[in-house]
């Protein structure tokens, strides 16, 4: 279908004109683009509430939290004088250490603000967010939510469980043999083919195509310019 598609508009008596430079390269990048489809998965932010019994939320086990989402913090405890900070051990020691693991910025229920809106406090902060990295460790994490209120110290401690991003392959096409008792095709090499129909080397061939049948438009429309420039030039001196 995109084969067809980018022949039906480029008909003969436009391709000799200015504006078959953008068709053809418009066609170059689709195909192009068609070659290299997105595979990683679109990042998730999970928020956990964070009120006067700790932490609404609590235990993550969520196969759907995988490798870069993030977890976000929001403090609702309206307790006097109140205050949380979130600690995540990162290397699995159980212990927490800020130079190692993750510590959040000492979080209250709501921040000043002036006439403008903007903190008083610059420092001050109702939230915090930690991004765990494309390539984190699969697993488990501790994190511990440690409240402060009228010199009273309270620890929680829950449970983020990090499972691997995994992107999935097609899985098998209508007609295809696979497990015990198919080992014809054993050993001998496959195409990848896309959506659209076209194997992964049957684009390649025909982004070139394109591209040489662009090279050549570009030469002749270089040529015709030219040569009318010089006739114009021609028939002014006489």
């Amino acid at each position: 279908m995109l084969f067809r598609l980018v022949f039906m508009t480029l008909p003969v008596s436009q391709c000799m004109g200015k504006g078959w430079v953008r068709i053809v390269m418009a066609a170059f990048l689709a195909l192009m683009f068609g070659l290299n489809p997105v595979l990683a998965h679109e990042q998730q932010t999970l928020t956990i509430i964070l009120n006067e019994e700790g932490a609404v939320v609590g235990n993550i086990s969520d196969p759907t939290f995988v490798q870069g989402n993030s977890v976000w913090f929001k403090m609702y405890d309206t307790t006097e004088n109140a205050t949380m900070q979130i600690g995540i051990d990162l290397n699995g020691d159980k212990i927490l250490n800020e130079s190692e693991d993750y510590l959040s910025a000492v979080l209250v229920a709501s921040c000043e603000l002036d006439e403008n809106g903007s903190l008083v406090d610059e420092d001050c902060a109702v939230s915090a967010i930690y991004p765990f990295s494309l390539n984190a460790t699969v697993g488990s994490y501790q994190y511990w939510v440690i409240k402060n209120a009228n010199n009273t110290t309270t620890n929680w401690t829950y449970e983020i469980q990090v499972f691997e991003d995994i992107h999935d392959d097609e899985g098998p096409n209508p007609g295809d043999c696979f497990g015990s008792g198919c080992d014809d095709g054993l050993g001998e090499e496959t195409e990848e083919v896309n959506g659209g129909g076209l194997s992964t080397d049957g684009l390649i061939q025909l982004t070139a195509i394109i591209a040489g049948i662009g090279a050549i438009f570009l030469a002749l429309s270089i040529q015709r310019e030219r040569a009318s420039s010089h006739e114009k030039k021609t028939f002014e001196e006489e």
